[in-house]
């Protein structure tokens, strides 16, 4: 069964805390308490929610469920859609969850990535093609206009591609510089992953850019977005260190990957440059388990807009575990 666009809404409001049909009536105001139940009974029926209680039941999100929805892309791009925020109860689930569980889940087909890679470290020549691969398309994917030869030129020969500005050009460097950092200090990703190496790789990926350093202290908004990120920034460093032990308690690779591309831009815990550090560390991890990175070539731009926003409102992961087995595939 598909979300419609009314049990779409009503979804994002229990994500959002609201779990009573009065309570979202309250927020739903044009829409009669009868279609509330109507969605309420079509969430039950597809288990995403739960019901407790009979004469006066209240809902609870299923996160078994949550996080394997598939959102169409209409729900998503609908631009009247409520607006949501950083989900704290989404948070204890994660701690909570075996991660046997979890894995299964998100990533069944995990073993078969692991089995593929294993014991076949990086040769020189492939953290070259990595390099320029993800370099090029990491910036492509935040509106960079060198093209791919442009991005080798640049990086394996000094060549800087005419008509393009220094800023451009700045951020293909800073992802090789950032690369190259990862692959110096493998200590760093093996196990307990700290803050102050997830501040150096955002320092590295944005340096020169004009990006603030350090937790942000201003607010800021996700372009095509209505989930508006937490403003504080004693919080934005508890969740930060959360997210960082979340991540680094896990024993498989793909799956803490999958958890750093999809929670550091979550939280937004920098002023810019968020999905850069993610992808960073994600492939920072993956480099230093299985010898393996992406470079989400073979996605669009639009399409990992879509698997963000996807998650940031309702908090599926379906869509960015499909984007990184395919890439690991």
């Amino acid at each position: 069964m598909e979300l419609n666009k009314s049990s779409s809404y009503v979804l994002i409001h229990i994500i959002c805390g609201y779990n009573t049909a009065t309570k979202i009536g309250e927020h739903m105001t044009n829409v009669n308490v009868r279609s509330i139940q109507r969605s309420l009974q079509r969430l039950v029926d597809v288990e995403v929610i739960k019901r407790n209680g009979t004469n006066h039941p209240t809902y609870e999100v299923v996160y078994e469920r949550l996080v394997t929805l598939r959102v169409a892309d209409k729900l998503i791009e609908d631009e009247s859609r409520p607006e949501s925020t950083l989900n704290f109860a989404f948070f204890e689930w994660l701690l909570k969850i075996p991660e046997n569980e979890l894995q299964t889940i998100l990533l069944p087909n995990e073993q078969s990535v692991h089995d593929l890679h294993a014991n076949t470290p990086m040769t020189a020549k492939e953290l070259e093609y990595l390099t320029v691969e993800l370099s090029w398309k990491s910036s492509a994917l935040e509106g960079n206009t060198y093209t791919l030869l442009d991005t080798r030129l640049l990086l394996l020969e000094g060549v800087k591609a005419k008509n393009r500005t220094e800023f451009e050009t700045q951020m293909i460097i800073n992802h090789k510089n950032t690369i190259a950092f990862i692959v110096e200090n493998k200590d760093l990703f093996e196990k307990n992953i700290t803050f102050s190496t997830i501040e150096e790789l955002h320092r590295l990926i944005s340096y020169n850019l004009g990006i603030e350093p350090g937790i942000r202290k201003r607010v800021v908004k996700i372009s095509a977005s209505n989930y508006a990120p937490i403003t504080n920034p004693h919080q934005l460093r508890e969740y930060i260190d959360t997210i960082l032990s979340t991540v680094s308690a896990i024993n498989s690779p793909t799956l803490r990957a999958l958890l750093a591309l999809a929670l550091i831009p979550y939280l937004q815990a920098f002023e810019d440059g968020n999905k850069r550090t993610g992808r960073m560390l994600a492939n920072a991890i993956l480099i230093h388990s299985i010898s393996k990175g992406f470079s989400l070539r073979k996605v669009s731009a639009r399409q990992l807009a879509l698997a963000y926003l996807s998650f940031y409102e309702f908090n599926s992961l379906a869509a960015l575990s499909k984007i990184l087995s395919n890439e690991l595939a």
